[in-house]
């Protein structure tokens, strides 16, 4: 017998009001609602076939493991910084990368997809995993429709997704529907890594320190900021060029940062 209460709480669903909105609730009811509220936007399904699909097998086979291909950018993040400041509240620089490269996955939205099964989804929601360390390992909690949202309201749910992962009190809605992936690194002093996918995702964001570097300007040295981009792509999906393309977007981004929302 199917527990529909202990699927329903998994989401936060109540099922009385539920009952009001359908009628009856079935199992199929409460999973159309899950897969209706919790889940992305199929922009495009495809089927992993022809040149696509022998890259696929031979690197599956060849490389097994070592799929990922890793494409390291630096960025000047001075108006990054600059936004962090002069927005409301100064939230934290995580909550505000999460809306830039959101923008970016709106601009390149082959890096918004999935892998399974030989078939390539790429989605029209923007829903962005946050690798949160918790002390009983890593877990990557999503933020949905993040490209929609303000940045008062990421800062809150940010906050209590990683509240809740640090307390253990995670729940299966908060690792369903996932389309990319960001990992921080920086505030661990760390200044380039490889990190790894998260499946069935096809690419993943780490984002490394913030660090003084010196430059040269009209042949004078100058003291700036640096910071590197670690994007991770399966190449069985995404070449090198595009994940290049993309990085170049998130740079866009980042260094031409202003006001937002």
């Amino acid at each position: 017998m199917v527990d529909l209460k202990a699927i329903a709480d998994q989401y936060d669903i109540d099922l009385q009001q539920l009952q009001f909105e359908k009628g009856e609730v079935s199992l199929e009811v409460l999973q159309a609602y899950i897969v209706e509220h919790f889940y992305p936007r199929i922009q495009k399904e495809e089927k992993l076939l022809g040149f696509r699909k022998v890259i696929a097998e031979r690197l599956s086979e060849s490389y097994r493991n070592a799929v990922h291909v890793t494409i390291n950018m630096d960025i000047d993040p001075t108006n990054l910084l600059v936004l962090k400041e002069k927005t409301h509240g100064n939230p934290s620089l995580t909550v505000i990368m999460l809306k830039l490269v959101a923008f970016a996955l709106k601009d390149r939205p082959n890096l918004n997809a999935t892998l399974e099964d030989n078939v390539i989804k790429v989605y029209d929601s923007v829903n962005i995993c946050v690798a949160v360390d918790a002390p009983y390992g890593l877990v990557t909690p999503v933020i949905r429709d993040v490209d929609k949202k303000s940045i008062p309201d990421l800062v809150t749910e940010y906050e209590d997704v990683v509240s809740r992962a640090r307390a253990g009190q995670l729940k299966e809605k908060d690792f369903v529907g996932g389309t990319f992936t960001i990992t921080n690194l920086g505030m661990l002093g760390v200044d380039s890594f490889t990190p790894v996918i998260n499946p069935p995702q096809v690419a993943i964001l780490g984002i490394n320190r913030i660090k003084d570097v010196v430059v040269l300007e009209n042949n004078e040295p100058r003291l700036a900021k640096s910071m590197t981009l670690s994007l991770s792509v399966d190449h069985r999906v995404v070449d090198g060029a595009p994940g290049a393309r993309f990085l170049q977007k998130v740079k866009e981004y980042f260094e031409n940062a202003s006001a937002i929302e």
